[in-house]
């Protein structure tokens, strides 16, 4: 591993624990186990490696979805896999991560949402497989619902909104996501998937 990619690991991990107002580049140096003058050798400013340790994030989690849909017996199974890693990674991550993202580096919370165009497109087609599969219901639009998915996902990106209410970000994800899929699932689909929230020991209380 090189110098860059030990650095956006370490910094990466420490991102997702402290948040990008928290986190330092002293407290990255001291993380990666090096100087200073090492750090900033290898990238001029915070902005910079924060940029990258998303950037190295998000094609991560790429590589991940990729393997467990190849790996998976249905798209509701892959579906599903996804989304106990997603709940993970919020549990994990500080609430209003994405709210001071948008406020530190609005650029880098642009660059991330110019590639919601392809997850919606992503999701749209795997809905369509999911269709085939006979998990999903054959006259929704697919594209539509992946939107209106993404569109409810955004409110993940307002903390403050969320406490109001008395919520927390892995609540909303929980009630969007299991009622997004069951929402559109046939008889057979709601079946299947109550069968993987039970086998997961996910409580079916999560959706309305």
């Amino acid at each position: 591993m090189s110098t860059q990619e030990h650095i956006i690991t370490e910094a990466g991990k420490l991102l997702s624990r402290v948040g990008p107002q928290s986190m330092t580049m002293d407290l990255v140096a001291r993380n990666c186990g090096i100087s200073k003058r090492t750090l900033y050798e290898n990238f001029p400013d915070k902005r910079t490696l924060i940029k990258e340790c998303i950037d190295a994030d998000h094609k991560r989690q790429d590589q991940e979805v990729r393997r467990i849909f190849e790996a998976a017996d249905n798209c509701f199974d892959a579906l599903l896999q996804v989304y106990a890693r997603v709940r993970n990674y919020l549990e994990e991550t500080p609430m209003n991560f994405v709210d001071e993202i948008k406020r530190l580096y609005p650029e880098i919370f642009v660059h991330q949402q110019e590639q919601e165009k392809q997850f919606v497109q992503g999701l749209s087609n795997v809905l369509r497989k999911a269709q085939d599969e006979g998990h999903v219901i054959k006259g929704i639009n697919t594209d539509i619902a992946a939107f209106l998915f993404l569109s409810t996902m955004r409110n993940l990106h307002h903390s403050d909104r969320l406490k109001d209410y008395g919520f927390n970000d892995v609540e909303v994800f929980d009630g969007a996501f299991l009622n997004f899929l069951r929402g559109m699932a046939t008889l057979e689909g709601i079946d299947y998937i109550d069968t993987l929230l039970k086998q997961r020991n996910i409580k079916k209380e999560t959706t309305i």
